[in-house]
């Protein structure tokens, strides 16, 4: 029993690794200019250990890091409901300060896949009118509840939450001096009667214990 166990952790490591490569190469170059040859080099493997554990090749690679990555935002907005949905969209604005990566992949990919032969192309435009919905749907909740400001609606603003949203992002990543949570906050409440909090950050990560500490 231990073998297949063994076998079935190894192959996940694999494909996390390859993922990571695939995250890299795909944030420098681009999903066009980029291949699977490129990213088997980067993990040190062969195209065809690569395809072993992503058969669908380039496009199977692109949709599972854009998954990963869209499914640790939705993880942190599970469950969440109106107020508590703009304070987690602030959240997620913090960690994209620390993964800087993570944005310049999203943004190469966004513009690219703007192209309606691009094979991202329904998976961005599916993505955000996903976003656009849940936040109006947030906004929606606020209103009902009497805590939006008169003359607020709720499609509208959320539409252009996203247009502030993408925008800071590309002028951050082009170094101009912006701020991504502090902008969004602010434009948050505008649109609220009683302001909203802004989050605390997440604390910083345990430094690793000297070897022989008790």
């Amino acid at each position: 029993m231990a073998g297949p166990r063994g076998e079935y952790r190894k192959s996940a490591e694999r494909r996390s690794q390859i993922l990571e490569a695939a995250f890299a190469v795909f944030a420098r170059s681009g999903y066009t200019s980029s291949s699977v040859s490129e990213i088997a080099r980067a993990v040190g493997m062969t195209q065809t250990g690569v395809l072993h554990h992503f058969s669908g090749g380039k496009i199977a690679l692109l949709r599972a890091v854009l998954e990963r990555r869209d499914a640790r935002a939705e993880q942190l907005l599970a469950g969440r409901s109106g107020r508590d949905v703009l304070t987690g969209l602030l959240e997620i604005s913090r960690t994209q300060v620390v993964q800087r990566g993570a944005v310049q992949l999203y943004t190469v990919l966004a513009a690219e896949a703007t192209d309606p032969d691009h094979p991202a192309h329904d998976y961005f435009a599916k993505r955000f009118e996903r976003i656009a919905d849940a936040v109006t749907a947030a906004l929606a909740e606020v209103d009902a509840a009497g805590g939006l400001r008169e003359g607020v609606d709720p499609r509208r603003a959320t539409m252009h939450l996203l247009a502030l949203t993408e925008g800071l992002q590309l002028l951050w990543l082009n170094g101009l001096d912006v701020d991504l949570v502090g902008d969004v906050h602010r434009y948050l409440n505008t649109l609220l009667r009683t302001p909203l909090e802004l989050p605390d950050p997440p604390p910083a990560p345990a430094a690793p214990t000297p070897p022989g500490a008790p």
